[in-house]
């Protein structure tokens, strides 16, 4: 979404309220949206506020998705939904001329006087997404040699096993 900055960069509004939602699935973002494993159920909500505070322009929003994914322990499904929050000061494009690449992450740029939302909110969103979902702390995952899941209580497989280079020593013990 691309909102019309015009009136807050001319003083007519000094704030400039926001609720909002965009699909993660588009092409147009210049990265990879999609996670492995995980499927996003519903478009990604912003909601929040632009705040012109005498030519200082501040973003506040929060981007929630919901989504489906596997428990990376035990397999088991999941639905969940994921929230970020991020502040940017925003500013006019060729304001920034004395300003590190690193320093330039906490500004967006508005252009021809138009401010991008969709595509800071999705890179915030990719940015912070957990890389693994577990159903519970205390997953106790599936069973390596039988795959029986552990949190439903013991498989009595043997996991322990000897080292290939020690097993000459185990047929000592046995002796």
């Amino acid at each position: 979404m691309a909102i019309d900055m015009r009136k807050i960069l001319s003083g007519e509004l000094n704030e400039l309220a926001i609720a909002h939602s965009f699909s993660l699935t588009q092409d147009e973002f210049p990265f990879d949206t999609q996670v492995d494993g995980v499927v996003f159920t519903k478009p990604a909500a912003v909601t929040g506020k632009i705040v012109n505070m005498g030519g200082y322009i501040s973003l506040d929003v929060t981007v929630s998705v919901e989504y489906d994914a596997e428990c990376a322990r035990c397999l088991k499904p999941l639905s969940r939904c994921f929230e970020t929050s991020f502040s940017r000061t925003v500013v006019n494009r060729g304001d920034l001329v004395n300003t590190s690449e690193e320093d330039a992450d906490d500004y967006i740029e508005i252009v021809d006087g138009m401010l991008d939302l969709d595509t800071v909110c999705a890179e915030q969103l990719m940015m912070e997404f957990p890389m693994k979902e577990v159903c519970r702390d205390d997953c106790k995952g599936l069973c390596p040699k039988c795959g029986h899941d552990l949190n439903e209580g013991d498989c009595g497989c043997q996991r322990k096993e000897i080292d290939p280079r020690l097993a000459i020593l185990q047929k000592l013990l046995e002796k």
